[in-house]
C-alpha cells in the first residue's frame, strides 16, 4: 500500500509538471529592474509601464481567465544582484517568464540562468551585440541590437553628411562599448576618416569631469561629436559642450535621447541630432492612446521610449501563456512572435531572439509653448546645410 501511494504521488507530481501546474490561480511573471542606483529612473519608468500593461491585460480577462501577477525585484543595475533576484523569482515565486534586465551587463549574466531553469528572459532595453552571440533559446529582447542603430547613425554621419573627423565619447560599460565600437568599426572602413581620439568616461563621472572632456573635444576641433551614454550623463555632457562653446555637430544615441533630460539642458540641446526609436506618444491609434492615457494617470507623466518597450515586453510575456503554463509551450509561443503590434512598433523575434527595428534620426529645433522639446526628422535641407559646412572647412 505504501509503495502504491508513493507511485501515485510520483505520477501526480509528474502530471503537474507536464501541465504547467494548471492549478495555479494566477499567471506569474517576474520583473528584474534597476529600481535604485544610477539607472533607477529608467527602471522606474519601465516598472510603471508594466503596471499599466498588467492593468490592461487583467481588464480584458487576464490570460486563460487567470489574472496576471508580476513580482518586481531590484537589480541595482548589478549583475550579481540580478542573478540573485532571478534565482529567487524562479525558486520562491514560481515565475515562468522574467522581464528584464535593463542594462546589458545584467541581462548577459542572466542568460545562462534562463537556459538552466528553462524560464525565458525578455529584456525591454538591453541592446549589446553580445546578446546575439552569447544568448540562447531562452533569451529574447524587444529592443533592437546596437548593431542596427550603429548602422543607421553611421550612414547618416558618414554617407549622408560626409563627416570625416569625429570624436566618439562613450560610457565605460557594455552599452557604451557595444554601440561606440560598432560605429568606430564602420568609420575606420570609411575612406579618409579621422578619429583623433576615443574618449570613455566612468559611469560615476561628475560635471567637472564632463567639462574637462568638453575642453579636450574643443582642442581636437572635430566636425562632429558622438555621445553614447545614458540620459543623465548625456545631458551633463551636452551642458558642458555648450559651456565651452563647442562648434562641432553633436549626435546622441537613442539611449541618451530621453526628452525630459534633453529638455533639462535648455539651449544646450538646440541643434542636437538624435537617434530615436519609433515610439510616438502622440500617435492616434487606439493601443497607443490607451497606453499613454493610463501611464499618465498612474505615473504622472508622458511615457518615453523605455516605458513603451516595457509595456510591450510584459504584454508579450503574458501572451506566451495563452495555451498553457508549460515551459515548452511558453517557449514555443515566444519563438513564434511575428508582427506583434506593439506601441514601440512591430515586433518579430528572429532565431536569436532579436528584433529588427531601425531608429529614426531627429534634430532638436527648439521648444514648444508648453516647454516640450520640439524635435522633427532630419530634413534634406538639414543634410545639405551640414554637408556644405563640412565640405567648406575641408
Amino acid at each position: 500500500m505504501k509503495k502504491l501511494l508513493v507511485f501515485i504521488g510520483f505520477i501526480t507530481v509528474s502530471m503537474m509538471m507536464m501541465t504547467g501546474c494548471s492549478g495555479e490561480k494566477t499567471v506569474k511573471i517576474g520583473a528584474i529592474l534597476p529600481l535604485s542606483g544610477p539607472l533607477a529612473s529608467i527602471g522606474k519608468d519601465i516598472q510603471c509601464a508594466i503596471k499599466v500593461g498588467v492593468k490592461h491585460l487583467n481588464a480584458n480577462g487576464g490570460i486563460r481567465n487567470k489574472p496576471v501577477e508580476v513580482f518586481f525585484e531590484d537589480s541595482l543595475g548589478l549583475p550579481d544582484k540580478g542573478t540573485e533576484t532571478y534565482i529567487r523569482l524562479v525558486r520562491e515565486k514560481g515565475v515562468r517568464v522574467v522581464v528584464g534586465a535593463v542594462s546589458s551587463e545584467v541581462t548577459l549574466s542572466l542568460a545562462p540562468l534562463a537556459q538552466k531553469y528553462e524560464v525565458p528572459l525578455i529584456s525591454p532595453t538591453s541592446s549589446s551585440p553580445r546578446l546575439t552571440k552569447q544568448g540562447n533559446d531562452y533569451t529574447f529582447r524587444v529592443y533592437p541590437s546596437d548593431t542596427i542603430e550603429a548602422r543607421r547613425i553611421s550612414d547618416t554621419m558618414f554617407n549622408r553628411l560626409f563627416i570625416r573627423k569625429f570624436v566618439p565619447v562613450a560610457i565605460k560599460n557594455e552599452y557604451g562599448y557595444g554601440i561606440s565600437n560598432e560605429i568606430i568599426r564602420i568609420a575606420r572602413g570609411t575612406q579618409a576618416m579621422n578619429i583623433p581620439e576615443v574618449i570613455r568616461y566612468s559611469p560615476d563621472s561628475t560635471y567637472s569631469d564632463f567639462l574637462a572632456i568638453a575642453e579636450k573635444i574643443n582642442a581636437l576641433a572635430p566636425e562632429a561629436v558622438l555621445i553614447a551614454g545614458y540620459p543623465e550623463d548625456s545631458a551633463q555632457l551636452l551642458k558642458a559642450l555648450h559651456e565651452v562653446k563647442a562648434k562641432a555637430y553633436i549626435f546622441v544615441t537613442s539611449s541618451g535621447s530621453r526628452e525630459d533630460f534633453l529638455r533639462s539642458t535648455g539651449e544646450a540641446a538646440l541643434g542636437v541630432i538624435l537617434a530615436k526609436a519609433p515610439f510616438n506618444p502622440k500617435a492616434t491609434d487606439e493601443k497607443t492612446r490607451a497606453f499613454v492615457g493610463d501611464y499618465v494617470d498612474i505615473c504622472g507623466k508622458t511615457p518615453g521610449v523605455y516605458a513603451a518597450y516595457g509595456y510591450d515586453a510584459i504584454t508579450i510575456a503574458a501572451k506566451a501563456f495563452s495555451k498553457s503554463s508549460r515551459p515548452d509551450d511558453i517557449l514555443r509561443r515566444l519563438q513564434q512572435v511575428k508582427q506583434f503590434k506593439g506601441v514601440s512598433g512591430d515586433i518579430t523575434f528572429d532565431r536569436y531572439g532579436d528584433v529588427v527595428q531601425y531608429p529614426k534620426i531627429f534634430r532638436v529645433r527648439g521648444f514648444e509653448e508648453n516647454g516640450d522639446l520640439k524635435c522633427t526628422l532630419l530634413t534634406d535641407e538639414d543634410i545639405a546645410q551640414i554637408k556644405d559646412s563640412v565640405l567648406k572647412v575641408k
